[in-house]
């Protein structure tokens, strides 16, 4: 069991995780991405398509410290966060509101602490606490960010790169813009809390086959408002070589007067 200042009890699962969402920081009985959600991205992220972008995030030179703390907000189900607390010593904690991502992060990766709670509202972390704070394909909330980060922290944000599947998207026919302003966006929005630092483009190509393109149709909210019938075709499809393209940011808290 652990519990807040206020001297509030919060179980710890059978699993190792625990659950701090309270009821009114959610807006549905189980928010968040869903069962079948999160497993379609396990299986996604364990057939190695986003391997070297994985790679890419736990070598960064932003770990390279002693005894890191280090926080994944909207972990989902632990991929990212887990593969750096099997490569460095320290503190590792995954946040997600998805009770279901949670669990089965907390089931496979045990050297990591896994907590459901909304990261959007008010984060269960104490001020200055954590070295690096990262952000991987997920919502973003730079004033508690800042209040968590120490002052010579940093904040590693992943956004789709320019033309990220863009084949895929093509083919569900969903909007086949390129992604270069997603980078940009994301650094506006976490100013003026956080100054970019550093810019960092991954692009490959890879062939996917028929289940790699049905787990990711299936994580991938932005092909929910794809019709039916364009999902129907390309679920029929052996294989595709798509384009994958990640931007990575490494952002640093702005030093006020």
């Amino acid at each position: 069991m652990v519990g807040c200042a206020n001297g509030h009890p919060f179980n710890v699962a059978k699993e190792g995780y625990v659950n701090l969402l309270l009821s009114h920081q959610r807006k549905s009985k189980n928010p968040g991405d869903d069962a079948e959600m999160i497993k379609a991205r396990r299986r996604f992220f364990d057939s190695g398509a986003f391997a070297p972008l994985s790679d890419r995030i736990s070598n960064s030179a932003i770990f390279q410290r002693p005894d890191i703390a280090v926080l994944d907000c909207g972990c989902g189900e632990g991929h990212f966060l887990g593969a750096l607390s099997e490569q460095y010593e320290g503190f590792f904690c995954g946040i997600d509101i998805s009770k279901k991502a949670v669990q089965l992060a907390s089931k496979r990766h045990k050297r990591a602490a896994w907590v459901v709670a909304n990261g959007m509202r008010d984060i269960p972390i104490a001020d200055a606490s954590m070295d690096v704070i990262i952000s991987i394909l997920a919502p973003r909330n730079p004033l508690e960010f800042s209040r968590i980060l120490k002052p010579n922290g940093a904040l590693l944000i992943g956004v789709p790169g320019p033309n990220h599947l863009i084949q895929l998207r093509k083919q569900l026919q969903f909007t086949a813009a390129d992604f270069n302003e997603k980078a940009d966006e994301a650094t506006v929005k976490c100013s003026p809390q956080f100054i970019e630092n550093h810019r960092e483009q991954l692009s490959y190509e890879q062939t996917l086959s028929q289940e790699q393109i049905a787990d990711l149709i299936q994580m991938t909210p932005i092909f929910w408002r794809s019709s039916h019938e364009a999902k129907a075709a390309v679920m029929k499809l052996d294989q595709l070589m798509v384009s994958i393209s990640f931007t990575l940011l490494t952002l640093m808290p702005a030093q006020g007067d």
